[in-house]
C-alpha cells in the first residue's frame, strides 16, 4: 500500500506543481471543481486508451478523446444528462477548453455524443481504463482483503419437528 500512496502523492505533486500553474496561465484561476476535473483526467489518462486515427472513407469522426473527457466532466460535475453537459460546454469556456474544444461550434451535436458513448461501451473503454489504472498502481503490490458480512440471518435454532 505504501507504493500506491507514494505513487498518488507523486502524481498529486506533479499536478499541483506544474500542471495547475500552466493551466491557470492559459485559462485563468481554476475553480475547485475544475481542479478536481483536471486531476481526474491526469490520473485516468483516457487519451492513452483511445485511437483518434481515421483512415476510412467519408468525413472523419469528431475527436473521441475530447468527447471522452467531456463524459468525465459530466461525472465530476455530477450532471444527470448529456443535454446538461452540452449546455454547460456551450456557456463555460474553461470547461470547453479543458475538454479539448476551443470554440462553441466545435462541440459536437448530442447525437455524436450518443454514438461515441455506444462506441466506448462496445470497446469496453471504462473497463480497460480501470484495468490499466489498477495494473499501474498495484503492479508491485500484494493486495490482501477480507470482507465479512455481519448481517443477521434469520434461522431456527432447533430443527422443526417432522409430521409423520
Amino acid at each position: 500500500m505504501n507504493h500506491l500512496r507514494e505513487g498518488l502523492s507523486q502524481s498529486w505533486l506533479i499536478i499541483q506543481g506544474s500542471l495547475f500553474p500552466w493551466l491557470q496561465e492559459e485559462l485563468g484561476p481554476l475553480t475547485e471543481k475544475q481542479q478536481q476535473f483536471v486531476a481526474t483526467l491526469e490520473l485516468i489518462r483516457i487519451e492513452e486508451h483511445l485511437n483518434d486515427y481515421y483512415g476510412g472513407m467519408g468525413r472523419p469522426p469528431k475527436s473521441r478523446a475530447a468527447i471522452a473527457r467531456a463524459f468525465i466532466a459530466k461525472m465530476v460535475y455530477n450532471m444527470p444528462t448529456t443535454r446538461m453537459l452540452l449546455e454547460r460546454l456551450e456557456s463555460d469556456k474553461s470547461l470547453r477548453r479543458l475538454c479539448g474544444w476551443e470554440y462553441r461550434h466545435q462541440v459536437p451535436h448530442e447525437s455524436v455524443f450518443s454514438r461515441a458513448w455506444h462506441e466506448f461501451s462496445e470497446s469496453r473503454l471504462p473497463e480497460r481504463v480501470h484495468a490499466a489504472m489498477i495494473e499501474t498502481r498495484y503492479a508491485k503490490e500484494i493486495v490482501g482483503h477480507i470482507c465479512r458480512d455481519s448481517t443477521a440471518i434469520h434461522a431456527r435454532e432447533k430443527a422443526a419437528k417432522k409430521e409423520i
